[in-house]
């Protein structure tokens, strides 16, 4: 009887090891470097759901449609930075509006770096960083979360550098 149970046991103990083998293999990675929204959007699960469930206001969708298409966004951001999951999916959401807008995405370590060095180069603190920039020249900076919004603080930098 107990060469039965031991062998019940070591067969439970198998599946269950395996089970939570599999489990853990469904969770990606933390990115890091250049990655484009949609590797993001399909294999980071938080940021797919921020995507989905974020809108915008008919005010706010003229004034993304209204950003001129020299309009450059680079994005330093973490996939394991709860502030990066709320504002980066809420930044690509918004951009669908002007699709003329370059987005780079930048995906950095726990350190705040990565492979190419630009996060160092650019200054990048915090994740996640949105540097603005337009035909070329920094027009402003969002870093962790808007002052108010990341629709109107973009178009505050724009109206400024007007």
């Amino acid at each position: 009887m107990s060469k039965s149970r031991t062998l019940f046991a070591s067969i439970f103990l198998i599946f269950s090891l395996n089970a939570c083998t599999s489990a853990s293999d469904k969770t990606p990675e933390i990115a890091v470097g250049e990655i484009s929204k949609q590797v993001l959007l399909a294999e980071y699960a938080e940021f797919s759901h921020q995507f989905d469930k974020f809108s915008l206001t008919d005010k706010q969708i003229e004034q993304v449609r209204s950003w001129p298409k020299e309009l450059v966004i680079d994005v330093y951001f973490g996939t394991w930075c709860h502030d990066s999951q709320r504002e980066v999916p809420h930044l690509l959401k918004a951009l669908l509006e002007n699709q003329q807008i370059k987005v780079n995405l930048y995906a950095l370590d726990g350190k705040k770096s990565d492979p190419q060095g630009r996060a160092k180069k650019a200054g990048v603190k915090y994740t996640p960083t949105m540097i603005v920039t337009l035909a070329g020249k920094q027009i402003g900076r969002i870093i962790e979360s808007p002052k108010q919004d990341l629709i109107t603080d973009i178009n505050n930098f724009i109206l400024a550098a007007s």
